[in-house]
């Protein structure tokens, strides 16, 4: 994590580390030590390298930014920005972290998170933290009797905690420029495959209770509802205009953009586009564009309560 710890006592611990495509998963035991970032001096500005920590045992001291020091103790769940310069004291701690990969976080946010305003936040206050510490202790004291599927399995469930719990923070204005229509927006846009993605995922993951979440629609001209189905749409639209498209049947066209029932899928297809999916493919192969401006609603399909 770009971090030196000096110690006057040996540095003989546990630790934990996983690796992926969305990230990395780690937990460790320090002895009472001095922590500091190892980044290059720059006065150029950072873009944003987030990461989860969670305290288990033992203190942290975090000198600020603005050269305040704070102390976190056990149960502390932190938002760290891993770009900043870093100094710190570890006191015979015992912390899990997890780190998303950038690629992650810019799909998860929807653009390059900027630099934060202070290198270390608490978020114990969120209600995904003690869910995701839990998640995160259970694989510290279990893990290594997990086969390698298991442990996938578990990883995956951790990310995605992670992940909601960094759109709860996000969502709730602590980054500049994103609002919280966008990020539902962007939340159902990286989700569309998924069969059974409802609007109570949708709510949870992006920090926000159902009715939140329905009145944040109440202004739109599609309901939730008909917001997924459009994006669902559309994007078949584009699978059908890929090259080589015809090498997927139109079922497995509809699969992948979440619909589980092709008969549905044609059905509202054809509504939405005035023609079937076969010849949507025909023409495009063609060079004739499809009108996709005709208006959903005006069709049926995107009405308030749809």
């Amino acid at each position: 994590m770009n971090l030196e710890l000096v110690s006057d006592d040996p540095l003989l611990g546990r630790g934990v580390l996983c690796e992926d495509t969305k990230g990395t998963i780690g937990h460790c035991e320090v002895p009472t030590s001095e922590m500091r970032s190892t980044l290059p001096a720059t006065g150029a500005p950072r873009e944003a390298d987030i990461c989860l920590w969670l305290i288990e045992r033992g203190t942290l001291t975090v000198e600020q930014n603005n050269g305040i020091q704070t102390r976190f103790g056990p149960g502390s769940a932190l938002l760290c920005d891993m770009a900043q310069a870093l100094r710190g004291r570890w006191d015979r701690a015992r912390f899990s972290f997890v780190r998303p990969a950038r690629q992650r976080l810019v799909q998860l946010l929807g653009h390059v998170p900027a630099a934060r305003a202070r290198s270390v936040e608490a978020i114990d206050h969120l209600a995904l933290a003690p869910f995701l510490a839990s998640q995160l202790g259970t694989l510290a004291n279990h893990g290594v009797a997990l086969g390698s599927e298991e442990l996938e399995a578990v990883l995956a469930s951790i990310f995605q905690t992670a992940e909601a719990l960094l759109g709860s923070v996000y969502v709730a204005g602590a980054e500049q420029g994103v609002d919280r229509l966008q990020l539902v927006h962007r939340y159902i846009q990286s989700n569309l495959h998924r069969h059974d993605l409802s609007v109570a995922d949708v709510a949870r993951d992006t920090g926000l209770s159902r009715a939140q979440l329905y009145r944040l629609f109440a202004s739109q001209d599609m309901s939730v509802h008909a917001t997924l189905r459009e994006m669902r749409l559309l994007k078949s639209l584009s699978y059908l205009h890929q090259p080589g498209s015809g090498l997927l049947s139109i079922g497995a066209i509809a699969y992948a953009c979440g619909f589980s029932d092709q008969a549905v899928f044609s059905k509202l297809f054809r509504q939405r586009f005035g023609m079937p999916a076969r010849e949507a493919r025909q023409r495009m192969a063609l060079d004739q564009p499809i009108d996709v401006s005709r208006a959903p609603k005006a069709m049926g399909i995107g009405q308030k309560g749809a």
